[in-house]
């Protein structure tokens, strides 16, 4: 019997309660380009992502990290004042370092993270930001242009820095925001190609199975079980919790889900509104479009955008990423059963008006056409670097393997397979990407 429910729903979370996103955490920790922005609908696990990365790298010791939380921050004066809390509330991280005490009091967030920058440097290590609810800086932008393109420098300055931001799709507003700076935007100089949706089909297992709890808190669950739940929240990490906690039986097991269990209460209409904001009128009419017709391939694609095929594929490519569409074979649909069942009571009264009030997305079709472009510029770098990560474990195992010959552990062969099923998956992918 299970003692308590582990599936936990609002509250981020890290160590053995994280799941998956281990190649987004090596990317971030470890990979080439030194400021990432992570862009990701609301409670799909950016805090989440970010704090696990703060345990990660205090762990591992060349990283000192610092989580930096913007919320509320309404001008650069209190973006400094809230970096100079964090920095005195772990003051322990700097003290081996050699923290003068008064820097703990520097309010000014330049002259505070220069002064950081030099302290890890002198002791050989590098300073992670990792920056959350960075949905503030739209407005303190608009405000206080100079004193932020100062802290964009910083941001993306290089050696002995390393920057991690994370954001809704609403940081896409700042394209229009800096389009008048003399210097780059603001989004500019930041690798935007982690795009952060649902869990791969393996990590969605695990959690939903509980593989990483102690002895006594793991879940039994029919294989057919588990795969009605990944389909119906398209591994999802809220909706995949949620539904666990619907199906939870009082022996420690899940049950497979019915129509009741995909009820869409006030709850989970809260959370699909707010994503729903998250949306220009353009992926509006195109999520409405598919949900209709159930399932669209990409002819019918072509009829319902008046875009060019590189930018409406791009979009596609931005929703399904982000799980408001999912690839269903050669077609696709909308991304879960809790949003298609939302979205269709969303249906036009008797005018043709839909019931829906929330407000599109305030980015302009041509800051749309920037995220796009710096998007497939991403892409097309991120898989080149899964490519030659995997091409290099490949080329290692191989060497294992002709040495062991029939002594090559079953693990190993089962790793090999499962590499070369991956390079050629990442193969078709980088030759379906359009120039």
């Amino acid at each position: 019997m299970v003692a308590r429910n582990p599936y936990i729903v609002g509250a981020y979370v890290t160590a053995r309660e994280h799941y998956g996103r281990e190649e987004v955490i090596e990317t971030l920790l470890e990979g080439g380009a030194r400021a990432h922005w992570v862009v990701g609908n609301r409670r799909v696990g950016k805090t989440s992502l970010l704090r696990q990365l703060e345990l990660l790298a205090g762990r591992r010791g060349r990283l000192v990290p610092v989580c930096w939380d913007m919320q509320g921050c309404a001008s650069y004066a209190e973006l400094g004042a809230t970096l100079a809390e964090v920095v005195a509330d772990h003051a322990d991280r700097f003290a081996p370092l050699g923290l003068p005490p008064a820097l703990t009091d520097e309010k000014d967030a330049l002259t505070l993270l220069a002064h950081l920058r030099r302290l890890v440097t002198r002791g050989g290590r590098e300073l992670l930001l990792l920056c959350d609810e960075t949905e503030a800086l739209i407005d303190i932008c608009q405000r206080e242009p100079e004193a932020m393109q100062r802290l964009h420098r910083a941001l993306t300055g290089g050696a002995g820095v390393r920057t991690v931001m994370a954001s809704t799709r609403e940081i896409y507003r700042l394209y229009d925001i800096c389009r008048d700076w003399p210097t780059s935007p603001f989004l500019g100089g930041f690798d935007m190609s982690i795009t952060l949706g649902g869990l791969s089909p393996a990590d969605a297992k695990n959690l939903i199975l509980q593989t990483q709890a102690p002895r006594g808190g793991r879940i039994k669950a029919p294989a057919a079980a588990v795969a009605a739940i990944r389909d119906a929240t398209n591994s999802h990490p809220l909706l995949l919790q949620l539904l666990c906690s619907r199906l939870l039986c009082d022996d420690g097991t899940l049950r497979v889900p019915g129509d009741a269990d995909l009820r869409v209460d006030s709850m989970v209409a809260s959370f699909l509104e707010y994503d729903f904001r998250q949306l220009t009128d353009a992926d509006r009419a195109l999520l409405f479009s598919i949900e209709r017709i159930h399932r669209a391939d990409p002819k019918e694609l072509e009829r319902m955008d008046f875009e060019q095929p590189a930018e409406l594929k791009q979009r596609v490519t931005n929703l399904a990423n982000l799980g408001y569409l999912r690839r269903v074979k050669n077609s696709y649909a909308v991304g879960n059963l809790f949003l298609q069942a939302w979205l269709s009571e969303q249906a036009p009264d008797k005018r043709g008006k839909r019931r829906i009030k929330a407000p599109p997305l305030a980015a302009s079709p041509s800051a749309m056409r920037a995220v796009f472009a710096r998007q497939r510029e991403g892409e097309t770098g991120a898989l080149a670097l899964q490519l030659n990560l995997r091409r290099d474990r490949l080329a290692h195992l191989e060497i294992a393997r002709a040495t062991e010959l029939l002594a090559t552990p079953p693990q190993v062969l089962a790793e090999i397979a499962q590499l070369e099923t991956e390079i050629r998956d990442l193969r078709a992918l980088s030759a379906a990407r359009l120039p």
